[in-house]
């Protein structure tokens, strides 16, 4: 065989190209082979690792042999990662800030307050304090006196007394508060006295309750009361007398009736 023949049965053994040397049509295949060949710029093909002459077994790859700790590396490798736990010890990266203490209100002193409010009422008469009057009121309404007051007072409604007055009374209803009153009194109904007032006369009335100090005779139709602080300087003729522990009586006490 030639070596056309040759090399045209070599690529058709390793690459399929062309027929076999037989064949008529494949000499003019191996004749454009040829062709190719000796062109300068045609890269001729890699050559195919030649057999071993006494057809003797190619000797296979050794097995992967794996290394002795695969297993344990491999089962770290895939385990889970721990979940982070903080220390129960940990002090929070974050600390609330402390509340504001609050100073404690400073206890301010009481306004001083007066003894008595006096209110003026409607169909009254009413003296201011600061002024003075000196002569005979007479009124068929309520009488107030908080200035000074000198005479006489005769009134259809009730006289209430804050100053202390020189007067002789005639009313329906008498009230005395933190005052002193120079002379007689002459009261249908009720007379109130405080315990910071006096009364320097003899008074009538219906019915007397007393706290205070009075220097006169005491004629009342009703009843007498008299709080632990009162002191009576004068004879008593009353229908009932009710007497607390401390109150005073220096005089008769005439309860017939």
């Amino acid at each position: 065989m030639s070596k056309k023949d040759n090399f045209s049965q070599a690529m058709f053994e390793m690459f399929g190209l062309g027929k076999a040397p037989e064949d008529n049509e494949e000499q003019e295949d191996l004749r454009q082979l040829e062709s190719l060949g000796d062109s300068p710029t045609a890269e001729a093909p890699a050559a195919a690792p030649a057999a071993p002459a006494d057809n003797s077994p190619v000797p296979e790859e050794p097995a992967f042999e794996a290394h002795p700790d695969y297993d344990d590396l491999r089962a770290a490798f895939e385990a889970p990662a721990p979940a982070f736990e903080t220390p129960a010890s940990a002090a929070p990266a974050f600390a609330a800030p402390a509340p504001a203490v609050e100073p404690e209100p400073v206890p301010q002193p009481a306004a001083p307050q007066a003894k008595h409010e006096y209110v003026r009422r409607e169909n009254c008469t009413y003296f201011a304090p600061g002024t003075s009057m000196e002569g005979t009121l007479r009124s068929d309404s309520d009488v107030e006196i908080v200035g000074d007051f000198k005479g006489e007072i005769a009134s259809d409604g009730k006289v209430t007394i804050h100053s202390n007055t020189q007067s002789s009374i005639a009313a329906a209803e008498l009230v005395l508060i933190d005052c002193t009153l120079t002379g007689d009194a002459m009261v249908a109904g009720d007379v109130s006295i405080n315990e910071a007032s006096s009364v320097a006369g003899n008074i009538r009335a219906a019915n007397i309750t007393c706290s205070g100090v009075i220097k006169g005779n005491l004629n009342v139709q009703g009843n007498i009361v008299l709080n632990e602080n009162a002191q009576i300087i004068g004879d008593i003729k009353t229908g009932t007398l009710a007497m607390s522990r401390g109150a005073k009586v220096s005089g008769k006490i005439d309860m017939g009736g």
